[in-house]
């Protein structure tokens, strides 16, 4: 009897033994000499469901949600039904400054591997997105809310207009700015702005000069010599203008004078200033500028009528400041204008030494 209970004893010990021996290797994951995962699993696990009536739409799954992501200074890891409905992220946009803005400044949105039907809101700020975080909206200025729409087409500029680009206005001169963008598709799927790129407007600028064909440097005297009666006599020299501005709307060149004609301070006669060909025998006696050439570095300077005209066809120098060319509404460099004076006299014309006048030439730029 004794030794059965022994046995029974050593059995029951026996068990408890080979019991606790399996208990860990049930519960274990995939190892190695060097690792254990204790828990794991793979994809969201659960039943995708997708519910709606007319006024609502419900997309989602029941069992494992997985929100967390890995990542680091140069890459992110996004698992989960939530980031696999997300577009991708949009590579840096193409941000510039192609002609010397003060204002402005173009970008191009990269859409990478999106797909057509994908918008995207585009964000700015001078300060790295520190604090100074704006969003462009649909007219090109800057907004304090995202404002989502299609890349466009590279046809009529819908959208953010494709390769055409979007022009952002009403930016500080001077200034860097940095520009970043984020996609999204369909119902929730906004997902987070790509890598910034940077780009500077530039200060507004505007140089004039004034010289003659003789003369560099003020008081400038244009002299006419003897006007005979009948006869059209033209300025010995030349008066040069020269205009250099990256104004939005561009550079302008004006003229006017003070009396309005050559006037003659010993007859207290005026020889008027007029806007007509001198050499039409219905002109007996007048007074004008006509342009000669035009010319440009960079942009397009143009003549305004009535200066363009052909040989002595004149326009009038009077005391209303006016247009004689401008840069078609654009920035421009070394926009130059060389024009002439012209006069005429009659048998009438009372003779006299000082027939004179004081003519201003100004230059302004349209910021």
């Amino acid at each position: 009897m004794k030794n059965n209970l022994s046995k029974f004893y050593l059995g029951i010990l026996a068990l408890l033994i080979l019991c606790f021996t399996l208990a860990p290797k049930a519960l274990a994951g995939p190892t190695s000499s060097s690792y254990q995962i204790i828990d794991y699993g793979f994809g969201a696990g659960g039943i995708s469901t997708t519910s709606g009536t007319s006024n609502y739409l419900l997309q989602g799954i029941s069992g494992e949600l997985e929100m967390a992501s890995l990542s680091s200074g140069t890459y992110m890891v996004w698992p989960g039904l939530t980031y696999t409905l997300q577009p991708n992220i949009p590579p840096a946009p193409n941000f510039s400054n192609p002609s010397s803005y003060y204002n402005k400044l173009l970008l191009i949105i990269n859409q990478g591997t999106n797909l057509s039907d994908t918008t995207y809101a585009i964000s700015v700020s001078n300060d790295g997105f520190v604090n100074d975080i704006h969003y462009v909206q649909a007219d090109g200025t800057l907004g304090a809310t995202p404002y989502y729409q299609t890349y466009g087409t590279t046809g009529p500029c819908t959208g953010w207009c494709a390769a055409n680009g979007t022009t952002i206005i009403g930016l500080t001169p001077g200034t860097t700015y940095y520009a970043r963008v984020s996609a999204a598709r369909g119902f929730f799927t906004e997902g987070s702005f790509g890598p910034a790129v940077s780009a500077a407007t530039i200060n507004p600028s505007f140089t004039y000069s004034l010289q003659t064909t003789t003369q560099s440097n003020p008081p400038f005297t244009i002299g006419i010599g003897v006007i005979n009666a009948g006869q059209v006599t033209t300025s010995w020299q030349k008066i040069i203008a020269t205009v250099t501005t990256n104004a939005y709307t561009g550079g302008t060149i004006y003229i006017n004078d003070v009396n309005s004609g050559l006037k003659s301070t010993q007859t207290n006669h005026t020889i008027a200033s007029v806007q007509d060909d001198l050499d039409s025998g219905g002109v007996l006696e007048g007074y004008g500028a006509r342009v000669v050439s035009v010319s440009q570095s960079a942009g397009n300077m143009e003549l305004i009528s009535p200066y363009n005209g052909t040989n002595n066809n004149v326009g009038p120098i009077d005391t209303t400041k006016r247009p004689i060319a401008d840069s078609s509404s654009a920035p421009v460099t070394n926009g130059q204008v060389s024009f002439e004076l012209k006069a005429k006299a009659a048998s009438t014309t009372f003779s006299a030494s000082d027939y004179s006048d004081l003519v201003t030439v100004v230059a302004s730029g349209s910021f």
